[in-house]
């Protein structure tokens, strides 16, 4: 049987595990319904597997010193209730119907199959990472993938290079001393030196940094203060920085830090800057991309495989791409009504045929591998 008869032979069964995965949605570090349900398939494919990072899930296909690996995300969001409101139960039924398929095959070279929990919260890539989940068998190159609304079923997005943006945040407490309002000659009012901070912060980016160099610094919060006669000792700022570039991420980092404490020491102020680096930006690797993209046109058609949009989103996928070789694709859930709904919204569907294209797209460049 060829490739696709195959998938096809198995669909109904891939699609049956998606809905069962999808009824027993988790939150991040809660995943032990969902590990059960992937390790159960596992054990009836007769495919080794085993916990990692708590509640993930490592399954292998034939043994070896080295393999390709498939990174699929399990947890789910607070969204109506708990749901799969970002498709995660789809990226777990790519890989498990990509390993029935490829088991169903005889496929007689070494697969890894990593099931990641908490990619919603603080992340579970780095935790599996830090238990060798790259090494034994050593991981030579590695596939992720994530659902993408509006863009059709049947297509995808890939490309060599930066497509998500890094995640990092900062709180910044400003102090001063606080007093009455009608008094303010008797205080340090930090509301003063908040609004230095924000204001020369986003002028000294947009004058410092190489415009054509993207990121973004965002202050998303504002807190200080209950009463109107009453000048607050305190005020807290927060916010976000995105970028492409690993260089810039910490060049930008500095210059908030900096350019707070002058703000601050303007005013006789102080500032307190917690900066907390979490994701890096998901970079694909060039050479592994550009074969995948080859690879994918030759079964999908050129016009079915498309260059990547840049979203400052954050991916922590990220971490097995700064380790290892990868690609990262996006596989389009588009069809009619179904499929429209931005990531996380509480109306997020697909079409359940994406599932038969993710598994054709991971199956068929697993297969091409020498």
């Amino acid at each position: 049987m060829e490739l696709k008869e195959i998938i096809q032979s198995k669909l109904e069964d891939i699609k049956q595990i998606r809905r069962t995965l999808h009824e027993n949605a988790e939150v991040a570090h809660e995943e032990f319904k969902t590990q059960k349900i992937i390790m159960d398939t596992l054990d009836k494919l007769e495919i080794k597997n085993f916990k990692c990072a708590d509640t993930g899930v490592i399954g292998i296909i034939n043994e070896s010193e080295e393999c390709i690996a498939v990174r699929a995300d399990m947890d789910a969001l607070p969204v109506n209730g708990v749901s799969h409101a970002c498709g995660h139960d789809y990226h777990m039924s790519v890989a498990l119907g990509s390993a029935m398929v490829l088991k169903e095959l005889g496929y007689d070279k070494c697969v890894k199959f990593l099931f990641q929990p908490a990619e919603e919260a603080d992340g579970g890539a780095l935790p599996m990472i830090k238990e060798d989940a790259l090494k034994n068998p050593e991981v030579k190159s590695i596939i992720g993938y994530h659902v993408w609304p509006e863009l059709p079923v049947g297509k995808i997005e890939a490309e060599g290079g930066p497509s998500m943006g890094s995640v990092d945040d900062f709180h910044i407490t400003v102090k001063g001393i606080g007093g009455h309002a009608a008094m303010p000659q008797h205080c340090k009012n930090p509301i003063l030196p908040a609004i230095d901070i924000i204001q020369s912060v986003n002028i000294k980016s947009r004058n410092e940094i190489d415009p054509l160099n993207s990121h973004i610094i965002t202050f998303a919060a504002i807190s200080g203060g209950t009463a109107s006669n009453v000048i607050t000792d305190k005020v807290v700022l927060k916010g976000t920085v995105r970028t492409f570039d690993n260089a810039l991420r910490y060049k930008l980092a500095e210059m908030i830090k900096e350019t707070s404490k002058l703000c601050a020491e303007k005013y006789s102020c102080e500032a307190q800057i917690d900066y907390f680096f979490e994701y890096p930006p998901l970079i694909s690797d060039y050479k592994l991309s550009e074969k995948f993209v080859a690879e994918t046109k030759n079964i999908l058609g050129e016009e079915n495989v498309l260059p990547i949009t840049k979203t400052f989103a954050g991916e922590d996928f990220a971490f097995f791409a700064e380790e290892v070789p990868s690609v990262h694709f996006r596989l389009g859930i588009a069809s009619g009504e179904k499929g429209m709904h931005p990531l996380h919204s509480p109306h997020f569907d697909a079409d359940e045929e994406a599932l038969f294209y993710g598994i054709y797209t991971v199956t068929n460049f697993i297969l091409s591998q020498k």
